[in-house]
């Protein structure tokens, strides 16, 4: 549910910032009637759409064509164009686990789109067919009724607002919630919901939903329990959002202890499913917000896709070393950036260094020891971050290869676009020297 973390003991932090480039291309035939689903589940979401759409999709049968459409359109960002072909796909499927699996998919599908009772209904398909689903879960779906989520502010508003950022390194933004003075919460695109604690919440009004109550898992796979209700409203920057859904974990989840940050202590975090709904800019360096609503009919992607959603998550397409590709969570409620056992894998890096653990806090004040790699380049847009050391997490479930954090990302002027599922870096020195040799162009005018 919640990857947030911060480094809790100190190691190299050095970085450099290099153009982007690969070293080697994709072979031709990446991806076969054979081999389909294997590369879709390494990452290559992109490949297996084209192939799908092209000859060797006519070669495949009409259940297996579904499937693996359905898949590839929810992890694009097209929900409401993935239902039907998961539909299809399970009316002509028999085995148990595998619908299961499609019914999984559909209740992610309507999650994603904001129809949480269907979500819920699907689920409960998911849960018969043998899929272990949490009942409060569940629960909290089917209890939306007449609420019209991320209600208020309209297509097209737009927010910029002052964050804090360092000690430690995560944006901080002052949010009213309900009407109350406003709390510091972090800006992070790792919980898959927007979080509170349970004093926060007190003090928020939050409507609890009776029974919806789950397990969520931090960035050590620690189980927290997590209550769910909804906000009234929300207001950031000069826009409100009103039904908006959140999670409620117990008093000190979100409190972090380290040498280099002493006591921080959270009282909630702004998840991806309510990021989602705009595109975001963030200007690091000016500790500067800014934030456009999107259309909720927008049909999203482009040519240039490199962030899809998978397991209630936002990926990003990413090089390692240059090879491509890579699908690293974007994470920007995590200090560290880390690559995980199966991205070494998967792009035979060499081992890491297991003489030099890193000591790391995630949520509910879970500590432990992973080892680090040198001197690793991750590549995401027009840039590559070469890592003195960076972090190997060992855990990989449901982070894929690694974890995209403000240490990666902190470095740029950085653009979330949900509309067109790219996410874009730029130079801020660069911004401001163009910046610069307009101004005088304006006053001449």
């Amino acid at each position: 549910m919640v990857a947030l973390g911060v480094a809790a003991c100190t190691f190299s932090r050095d970085i450099t910032i290099l153009p982007h480039r690969l070293v080697r291309s994709f072979p031709i035939g990446l991806v076969s009637s054979y081999n389909a689903e294997e590369q879709l589940q390494r990452g290559y979401i992109p490949e297996v759409s084209e192939f799908l759409a092209g000859p060797g999709g006519q070669s495949l049968d009409a259940v297996r064509l579904d499937r693996l459409a359905g898949q590839v359109l929810l992890e694009r960002g097209d929900f409401h164009g993935a239902a039907p072909r998961l539909e299809r796909a399970l009316a002509g499927t028999g085995r148990a686990s595998d619908r299961a699996d499609l019914a999984w998919l559909l209740s992610q599908a309507a999650y994603w789109e904001g129809n949480f009772p269907s979500a819920g209904r699907w689920g409960r398909v998911a849960q018969r067919e043998g899929k272990r689903v949490p009942d409060g879960w569940l629960v909290f779906m089917e209890s939306q009724a007449a609420r019209v989520l991320y209600g208020g502010a309209a297509a097209g508003e737009r927010l910029s607002l002052p964050v804090g950022f360092g000690r430690p390194n995560l944006l901080r933004v002052a949010v009213r919630v309900n009407g109350r003075p406003a709390e510091e919460m972090v800006l992070d695109s790792g919980a898959s919901l927007s979080l509170l604690t349970e004093s926060a919440a007190a003090r928020l009004g939050v409507t609890f939903v009776p029974g919806a109550t789950a397990m969520a898992k931090g960035l050590h796979e620690a189980d927290l329990p997590m209550r769910l209700g909804w906000v009234d409203s929300m207001r950031v920057g000069d826009l409100t959002l009103t039904d908006v859904p959140v999670g409620v974990l117990p008093d000190g989840t979100l409190t972090f202890e380290t040498a280099p940050s002493g006591v921080f202590r959270l009282n909630g975090v702004l998840g991806v499913h309510l990021m989602k709904e705009f595109d975001w800019r963030i200007e690091f360096k000016d500790r500067l917000l800014q934030a456009r609503r999107l259309d909720r009919r927008i049909l999203r992607g482009s040519k240039d896709q490199n962030l899809f959603f998978r397991r209630m998550k936002p990926m990003v397409r990413a090089s390692l070393n240059g090879q491509p590709w890579s699908l690293f969570l974007l994470d920007t409620g995590s200090e560290p950036s880390m690559i995980t056992r199966g991205g070494l894998r998967k792009t035979h890096l060499f081992e890491p260094e297991a003489a030099y653990p890193i000591t790391l806090e995630g949520i509910g004040q879970s500590r432990v020891s992973w080892s680090k790699i040198s001197n690793v380049t991750v590549g995401v847009s027009a840039y590559m971050v070469r890592f003195k050391d960076i972090v190997v997490k060992e855990e990989a479930d449901g982070i894929e290869d690694g974890i995209l954090g403000a240490s990666f990302l902190s470095s740029f002027d950085v653009e979330i676009r949900f509309g067109a599922m790219t996410l874009v870096l730029e130079n801020p020195l660069e911004r401001h020297l163009r910046q610069t040799r307009a101004a005088p162009q304006e006053i001449a005018r």
